[in-house]
């Protein structure tokens, strides 16, 4: 009896997950990939940031396969408060962007502005599921905007 009740909570728990993740999706073209372009953007723009290094992106990326949103969050938060040497300062301003922008992010989350946690009881646990799947796609559309990024800043310098 005990281990249909314990398989019934985990095809739930799986049946939740999917959904979240057909959202997500939806909100992948809609709110996540501008919101990564803009994001870099305002970098270049404010902070004449040219690109995360390469192993800031492997590093970011995997760290965003966590199933753990404070695992991701964490490293975040570790990478800014890193002193860093002012040759890598680009480093230090993409963390301390991104740690400001992944805790406004959650709070849409919690304030349930992207209609995740509908008929939802403990919104703020299942805010926190949601969160890595959120953080991990907006950090696909990042990193693949800095590659873009990387590559029209390569031509400037090389002249």
């Amino acid at each position: 009896m005990a281990t249909d009740d314990s398989d019934n909570a985990q095809r739930e728990q799986l049946k939740r997950l999917q959904a979240w993740q057909r959202k997500v999706q939806l909100l992948s073209d809609t709110e996540l990939y501008p919101g990564a372009v803009s994001f870099l953007q305002k970098l270049v723009d404010e902070e004449e940031f040219s690109a995360l290094p390469n192993s800031q992106v492997a590093g970011l990326f995997s760290v965003s396969l966590s199933p753990k949103y404070s695992d991701l969050y964490d490293f975040v938060k570790h990478q800014r408060d890193r002193n860093w040497p002012e040759s890598k300062r680009d480093i230090k301003t993409f963390y301390s962007a991104l740690e400001r922008y992944l805790a406004e992010m959650h709070r849409r989350c919690l304030r349930d502005d992207f209609h995740l946690l509908e008929g939802e009881r403990d919104a703020r646990q299942v805010a926190n599921e949601i969160m890595v799947l959120l953080a991990r796609e907006f950090i696909q559309h990042l990193l693949a905007e800095n590659g873009l990024l990387a590559l029209r800043v390569r031509p400037r310098r090389s002249r």
